[in-house]
């Protein structure tokens, strides 16, 4: 648990460990190929919020358990966990939840997912992502967002959107081509075009591949052989935080947030017409759940 924090600290769907001024975010439901869920969402949202409170972390991880990094959004999602507090939640976890309501449920449910990607916006120290295996949906989107990506050599990155009945988030409308270059974006975001681990290096964004045996021991080392060269222990989250800074402006971070409102917009409109669920029923038993 994060150095420090461990009050705070009660998780269900993802582990977290901080070990030399990194912190280690694990998502743990394998057994859903570590789709995300309302759950999830506030416990990530909670994590991150920790994560940057901490003045003994300086970097971030997030990584999965098992053999998929993330199928996405979970379609069989809970909604109720969005809005209701469960036995074992941290109060951070509640305070979250308590933002919304049942009285929207759609609002509840879109909402959390709306406060989830501005986690990732507005996280302000380096947030690197280990791909561990397939990165589908949002779990490709969400890694736009990190300074570094470094992924296992059986992983890919796809995001089907159109075909799940869903819309691009997480900003990747903006993000994307400037992460993979222009044409393979958006091959990726029109036409649900997947991209090897590879591929994916070739265009920039993953920085390094390892056999997946060893990804998580040779990804750790690498980052605090980095964070060893960031200064002294008590100065390293000071000084990481203020790099990022410079990378990611006010002025970024608040236009990032706006295309984030934008494409939440087609998401909930898609829902709200019936659209989305003609897609999935035309697509049933064909998406990787």
């Amino acid at each position: 648990m994060c150095a420090g924090l461990a009050s705070d600290m009660s998780y269900q769907t993802i582990d977290v460990v901080t070990d030399n001024g990194l912190c280690v975010v694990t998502q743990n439901r394998p057994e859903a190929l570590n789709a995300r869920n309302s759950q999830m969402y506030a416990e990530i949202i909670a994590a991150f919020q920790t994560a940057g409170d901490d003045d003994s972390v300086s970097a971030l991880l997030l990584t999965s358990s098992g053999t998929t990094f993330s199928a996405g959004m979970d379609f069989k999602n809970e909604y109720q966990h969005a809005y209701t507090p469960l036995p074992d939640d941290s109060d951070r976890v509640r305070a979250i939840k308590s933002e919304f309501s049942s009285d929207d449920i759609m609002g509840a449910v879109i909402g959390l997912a709306r406060r989830f990607v501005g986690a990732f916006i507005e996280f302000d120290k380096p947030l690197i992502g280990a791909v561990n295996g397939p990165a589908i949906g949002e779990g490709f989107t969400s890694l736009l967002h990190c300074d570094l990506v470094y992924a296992s050599n059986n992983a890919y990155f796809w995001a089907p959107f159109a075909r799940a009945g869903a819309a691009p988030e997480f900003a990747a409308t903006r993000l994307a081509p400037r992460r993979l270059g222009s044409s393979l974006a958006n091959a990726m975001i029109y036409f649900a075009r997947k991209v090897s681990a590879e591929e994916a290096k070739d265009a920039g964004f993953v920085l390094e591949t390892f056999d997946s045996d060893d990804l998580l021991q040779r990804v750790q080392a690498d980052i605090q052989e980095g964070l060893a060269l960031a200064g002294p222990p008590e100065l390293r989250a000071q000084t990481l935080r203020s790099f990022r800074g410079l990378v990611y402006s006010d002025e970024e971070k608040a236009d990032l947030l706006r295309q984030a409102d934008r494409e939440f917009a087609l998401v909930r409109r898609r829902a709200e017409s019936g659209e989305a669920n003609l897609v999935r029923e035309y697509y049933a038993g064909q998406l990787p759940r």
